[in-house]
């Protein structure tokens, strides 16, 4: 009984820290974005390009953890 609780518990522990990481990393990536064009706006384009780079970086980053980790942990049969 308490082995079955324990398992369920990991995998839904697993679950939703999977999930937080896939959110921060969303959101870390499009304020990146953000800033980059508040940046390319105000003239600075080395700036701009930079938070660019970061943003599609933490974007691919939250699809990848998201892809690979969460998705398989909502498929599993068992």
């Amino acid at each position: 009984m308490y082995e079955l609780l324990t398992e369920l518990g990991s995998e839904a522990l697993a679950v939703v820290a999977y999930a937080l990481g896939t959110l921060a990393l969303s959101l870390l990536g499009l304020f990146a974005e953000y800033n980059s064009l508040q940046q390319l706006i105000a003239g600075d384009k080395v700036l701009a390009g930079w938070f660019a780079v970061m943003g599609i970086v933490a974007l691919a980053f939250a699809v990848n953890l998201g892809r690979e980790k969460l998705l398989p942990q909502f498929a599993a049969d068992d």
